[in-house]
């Protein structure tokens, strides 16, 4: 089987662009901080609420998921998926 001279070049290339890809995100501010677009400019801009932890340990903020009454939405300083739980006190 013959090699091409381009496929290892070629091969370093896609690596290299996928690699700038992942490491650039979706930022959309100067922090690199920036929430995701919301449709219409509408949303649910209510403050959450903060449990700071001493360093070294993740910091927890919660809130009322808006639109879905009876859900309370949990979020880590630390890179995990937010939880939600169901919670009789967030009213819609």
């Amino acid at each position: 089987m013959k090699q091409h001279r381009l496929a290892k070049p070629l091969v370093a290339i896609v690596a290299l662009v996928c690699a700038l890809a992942a490491v650039s995100g979706c930022a959309s501010d100067r922090r690199g901080t920036g929430d995701s677009p919301v449709a219409g400019h509408h949303g649910e801009n209510s403050p959450a609420d903060v449990t700071n932890f001493p360093d070294q340990f993740a910091n927890i903020a919660t809130k009322c998921v808006g639109g879905a009454p009876g859900f309370r939405a949990f979020v880590t300083t630390r890179e995990a998926a937010p939880v939600i739980l169901p919670d009789p006190t967030c009213k819609g």
